[in-house]
């Protein structure tokens, strides 16, 4: 688990510390972003929507690995593609508490919602997007 309290966890299964002992990862992502200096722009996440190589790395090893719940908060458009191609589940969070999660994870409550924007396939087709239309992406992950 990461990104979960191992509490809200425990509720629902065995807790274990190496992920091939599991039969579930759950993962809870931030949005990428680049830190920005300076206590006004600090508030706003801005930069590359992609992952860095190193984090995107990990994290495809721990898909490899184990079926994996990936929750990330959607607080901006983000690269998904080749998460959301070997994630078991992959969840658009706004906040929702640990619990909640959990709850829709396993069963005990459904999901539903719509995206508030298309999240596209690749950092190509960000940068051929135009940023002053709305749902321009080519061939985006999630219309």
């Amino acid at each position: 688990m990461r990104g979960i309290s191992e509490q809200a966890a425990a509720a629902y299964g065995n807790v274990v510390a190496d992920p091939v002992d599991a039969d579930l990862a759950v993962l809870r992502l931030r949005t990428p972003h680049e830190e920005r200096p300076g206590l006004f722009e600090s508030f706003f996440h801005s930069g590359s929507p992609a992952f860095p190589e190193d984090e995107l790395k990990e994290i495809l090893r721990l898909l490899d690995a184990v079926p994996t719940l990936e929750c990330v908060n959607l607080e901006r458009p983000a690269v998904l593609f080749e998460i959301a191609a070997k994630a078991a589940a992959l969840v658009a969070g706004y906040g929702a508490s640990d619990t909640a999660l959990l709850d829709v994870a396993f069963g005990r409550a459904r999901a539903q919602g719509r995206l508030p924007f298309e999240l596209p396939r690749s950092m190509a087709a960000v940068e051929a997007s135009r940023p002053d239309v709305p749902d321009d992406a080519e061939d985006p992950v999630f219309p």
